[in-house]
């Protein structure tokens, strides 16, 4: 089996192999072997996935249109029908996708607006100019039931529950306590469940529904086009749980064949044993593309969990037209859940038959789901549509679950990055259920970390948290996976009343370092000034594509760049081995650049391998000038372990500079605060270390104010309140 090229012709039809697929939204396949060019202008133009839509609830919508081809495109806005002045102006953009999501000034309500686009085909011409556009904005708060957030949970939670607490639920019977209870269906885009060979089970459910649909469409005599699934390139090693994913379930290491049609010289999608002794792969010995599908979160028997190939333009028309539809059917939304930016689970970081990730397909992945949701939307145009950890620009979807979004042993650096993702998201108006990770419990929590802290310190702190990031479009979880008994977490605390926000979280206080950042460096070459003939780094071992750019820099001559094309990305060979002494507090300090960094991690440098020592990463993102980040850890009885940097499952370029560690908690101590019109929180971030008492700051309010507890209840007025390391409090008047 290969990739199948789609042709795109004169008609409505994509070829698929042999077989044809009707579909009407050929503009936005990106898999494209033969183009028509035209001429014609744009069609089918739609704002927020509608055609001339009366409102508009999103302050930064989407423009989505057809077009036979596109190499380029450009949106502007204006207030003017005669586009007199432009309130925003995309640029041109080099990119076959035809939707471009607003990024300008702020849009007012109440305002008509003027859109229009410019699309240049496959050759590199202007096409006719496409009619212009017109919406007008209504955005306004997400209805919330408990005075200042707003809520959600993935799973548990009765009727009774739910009217006391939820806004937003994946239970349909929760309706019954209260009507304006969101609810949303949980369904599966990029993965199909289906069961194992061994129980002679027939399929139900999603996997019947894809397979009906294949024999109707003529793309199958029986059964689900293999083609729909991912494939492994090459054998790889996987490991996972057997059974269903639970700490309780053994795991278990296999080998899965990988899949290469060159094996397949008679092109039957299957090894004769000829084929199989001569392989042209050998690194693929998988004797049908069947065992090379690549699993993602356990092992059957009883069921399979197969990653799907989100970018087939049947299977795409599949879920907007015959599934999603399905899933909405008496609900208010859908939540897609297991929908990365790139190959779902083991396919990441693996060799994918579909997703070869090279040159400009580096993030095909990414750009077949948004192509994908795109299609749900304009089918279900009023529906609310979120995905699990989803994140892109243009967003197509309404919005997104962060499931772990915070845990109170998260450190500094990557607290700072998730609150200004949050912080974005909610800039532009897109849903966000933010989920925080409560500490171990036996019961209730069995993957959550064992900490010294107390479960009330843990919920105040979660509850803080995301009060920081709290605005119009945001809801908050609490819990952690499997989320078996998860009512039981809950607590009073989240029904306080606040009141709104009268202004975003900022930095309240600063605490000096304990230890001197300017000590002496453990690390050679921290600054990669030294360089040997061969132009590497002195003292580090690298891999491809590091080098050394004397033209960036944040301090010296010189700084170290990666540069990414790949979301497959993780280059963590490049390290520095160093021997601290036993059981003794350091700090990681480095400095980053970044240009363009996107993906579900990013550029990160972390210590590693030191005995005692949790591994927690630096880690960057997005387009920013030069900015440090800190971690304190403490070694064990061996001190013995290695610095390393490098650029993660991210498309995009990093320099890294002045990267050391010294001895002593150099972190600087950092507490958040936000007011809101009835009281105000503070939230003091972990930065490595110790959790207790010697880790207390003082802090002086601008008013006394009550502290509340976690069941709700405030005490007497203070003027002044104490945090500790990792913790935060909630204050009313």
């Amino acid at each position: 089996m290969s990739p199948t090229p789609v042709v795109l012709n004169a008609q409505p039809n994509i070829l698929i192999g042999s077989s044809t697929v009707t579909t009407r939204r050929l503009s936005i396949f990106l898999v494209v072997s033969v183009i028509i060019v035209s001429s014609a202008a744009p069609t089918d133009l739609r704002c927020e996935w509608q055609t001339s839509p009366a409102v508009v609830t999103d302050p930064c919508p989407e423009f989505y249109w057809e077009t036979v081809s596109q190499s380029a495109c450009r949106v502007l806005v204006s207030q003017d029908a005669d586009f007199a002045t432009t309130l925003w102006d995309s640029g041109r953009r080099e990119q076959a996708l035809a939707i471009v999501e607003y990024a300008g000034p702020t849009l007012k309500d109440d305002t008509v607006y003027y859109w229009q686009v410019h699309v240049w085909n496959a050759t590199g011409r202007l096409q006719s100019t496409a009619p212009i556009q017109t919406f007008r904005l209504a955005t306004g708060p997400l209805p919330r039931h408990l005075p200042t957030i707003r809520t959600f949970m993935n799973f548990g939670g009765n009727a009774d529950f739910a009217r006391d607490w939820l806004d937003l639920s994946f239970r349909k019977q929760v309706k019954s306590a209260r009507d304006d209870i969101l609810v949303v269906h949980y369904g599966l885009v990029c993965t199909l469940v289906v069961p194992h060979p061994s129980t002679g089970k027939p399929l139900s459910g999603k996997a019947k529904s894809l397979a009906d649909f294949c024999v109707r469409e003529g793309l199958t005599k029986a059964g689900i086009l293999e083609d729909m699934f991912c494939h492994f390139a090459e054998d790889t090693k996987v490991n996972l749980h057997v059974g269903r994913e639970s700490a309780s379930c053994p795991r278990e290491t296999r080998i899965c064949p990988g899949w290469d049609p060159r094996n397949d010289r008679n092109g039957d999608a299957s090894l004769d044993d000829a084929e199989f002794a001569n392989l042209v792969n050998p690194k693929a010995t998988a004797r049908r593309p069947q065992q090379s599908r690549i699993p993602i979160y356990y092992w059957g028997p009883p069921r399979d969990d197969f990653v799907m190939n989100v970018g087939h333009p049947a299977y795409q028309t599949f879920m907007a037209t015959v599934h999603a539809p399905e899933l909405c059917e008496g609900w208010d939304g859908i939540y897609f859940d297991t929908v990365p930016p790139d190959v779902a689970g083991q396919g990441q970081a693996a060799a994918v038959l579909e997703y070869p990730r090279k040159g400009k397909e580096a993030d095909r992945w990414l750009r077949d789901l948004q192509v994908l949701f795109a299609q749900v939307k304009i089918a279900l145009p009023d529906k609310m549509i979120t995905g699990n950890g989803w994140e892109a620009t243009p967003m197509v979807l309404d919005g997104r679950q962060s499931e772990g979004w915070q845990a109170l042993s998260r450190n500094l650096s990557s607290w700072e990055t998730a609150m200004e993702e949050a912080t974005a998201f909610e800039n532009r108006g897109k849903v966000q259920l933010i989920q925080y990770n409560p500490i171990w419990d036996a019961e209730l929590a069995e993957f959550g970390p064992k900490l010294p802290v107390s479960a009330d310190r843990d919920k105040i702190f979660g509850l803080a948290t995301y009060l920081l990031a709290h605005g119009d479009y945001s809801y908050f979880g609490f819990g952690r996976h499997p989320y078996s008994g998860v009512t039981k977490l809950w607590f009073k605390a989240m029904h306080v009343d606040l009141g709104n926000p009268t202004a975003p979280y900022e930095l309240f206080a600063r605490i000096d370092a304990a230890a001197d950042p300017t000590a002496e460096n453990m690390l050679r070459n921290g600054g990669f000034e030294e360089a040997d003939a061969n132009n590497h780094a002195v003292g580090w071992g690298v891999e491809e594509p590091v080098e050394i750019d004397y033209t960036v820099r944040h301090m010296g001559k010189s700084s170290i760049k990666i540069h990414s094309e790949s979301s497959a990305i993780n280059n963590f060979h490049n390290w520095q081995y160093v021997t601290l002494k036993p059981h003794t507090t350091y700090t990681l300090i480095a400095w980053a650049r970044t240009d363009r960094v996107v993906g579900k991690t990013g550029a990160q440098i972390y210590p590693y391998e030191f005995e005692g020592a949790t591994t927690q990463f630096l880690t960057w993102r997005g387009t920013r000038d030069w900015q440090e980040k800190r971690q304190v850890f403490t070694t064990g009885d061996d001190a013995e372990g290695r610095v390393s940097f490098r650029m993660y499952g991210a498309t995009g370029t990093v320099w890294f500079d002045d990267i050391r560690i010294v001895e002593g908690a150099a972190n600087e101590q950092r507490v958040f605060g936000r007011r809101f019109e009835k009281g105000m929180v503070l939230v003091k971030p972990f930065v490595g270390g110790s959790f207790g008492d010697d880790t207390a700051t003082t802090h002086e309010l601008p008013t006394p104010l009550r502290p509340i507890d976690v069941h709700g209840t405030p005490g007497a007025p203070v003027k002044a309140v104490s945090l500790r390391n990792a913790e935060a409090v909630i204050l009313v008047r």
